[in-house]
């Protein structure tokens, strides 16, 4: 264990990992009324890795380029990676907090099978208990047990997210299905075929449930999560629009540009370099 220059107590730092689950770091924040950490600010050092925290006491905050948000005692958030994130303490009230910081394909599956796409999820639970059991399993001497690591993970998922397999009943549990398909595929180039093929459903039962669950179309859906992840990338990435037209699965980048103009008001490269000049600014 060691202290950091924002008073920090790190009980793990680059710990040795492996593909499947990979600490980052994890440690206790104290409260400090100048606290601040910045995420994918600069595009030539990316953050590509998971913050799950746990506030104690106090008040912080977390700005995305499109909100600000406020954590209080007994919140515990998630930041997703390769994200925008500049989060901080208040200056009257302090936040003192639980935090780790992971990685792997195990975390990643999890992310993909509980949440959608967003950058900032946060739920009021009670997760001290657990989070600190994960601090006790790191602080320890010797090799990490990854199982019990990978458990204690599992379970802050099962707690702090709704779990895809908890079924209420049939009929309220389609939307949700087709919904979580879409999420976990947004990648890809997706058709109600798909959906259809995957869920084992006709493409008209799709279409209706979803709509009269959430006021639009599946496809709808499908394209409004896309152009949020194409105005992500264009602010947390320097990718060329051809390549983020590829990574989202747009058919080509005139569909995705006009599609992005059509929802945002800008095309992609305006709306990158006003975002851009707009951050600037704000670390001046």
């Amino acid at each position: 264990m060691y202290i950091s220059a924002w008073g920090e107590e790190i009980v793990t730092d680059n710990a040795i990992g492996n593909e499947y689950l990979e600490v980052i770091m994890a440690g206790i924040t104290h409260p400090n009324p100048t606290y601040r950490i910045m995420h994918n600010i600069s595009k030539r050092f990316p953050y590509d890795y998971y913050v799950f925290e746990y506030v104690i006491s106090g008040v912080g905050y977390i700005e995305t380029p499109e909100e600000k948000y406020t954590v209080k005692a007994g919140d515990f958030y998630f930041l997703n990676r390769l994200r925008y994130h500049i989060y901080y303490a208040d200056p009257n009230d302090p936040y003192e907090k639980i935090f780790v910081v992971l990685n792997g394909s195990f975390v990643d599956f999890l992310v993909s099978s509980h949440l959608s796409n967003d950058s900032v999820y946060i739920n009021k639970c009670n997760l001290k208990g657990l989070m600190m059991h994960i601090i006790n399993l790191l602080n320890r001497d010797g090799p990490i047990n990854y199982n019990k690591l990978a458990i204690s993970i599992l379970e802050i998922f099962q707690q702090a997210f709704p779990s895809p397999y908890h079924i209420k009943s049939t009929t309220s549990r389609v939307p949700e299905m087709i919904k979580n398909y879409i999420d976990a595929h947004i990648t890809e180039k997706i058709t109600l075929d798909d959906i259809s093929a995957n869920l084992y459903m006709s493409k008209a039962h799709i279409e209706r449930v979803f709509k009269k669950e959430y006021g639009q179309t599946p496809l709808a859906y499908c394209q409004s999560q896309k152009i949020a992840q194409v105005a992500s990338m264009l602010v947390t990435t320097d990718y060329s629009l051809s390549r983020i037209a590829q990574l989202l699965g747009f058919s080509d980048v005139k569909y995705m540009s006009k599609s992005f103009k059509k929802a945002k008001g800008k095309t992609p490269t305006e709306y990158r370099r006003d975002k851009l000049n707009k951050m600037n600014q704000s670390q001046k």
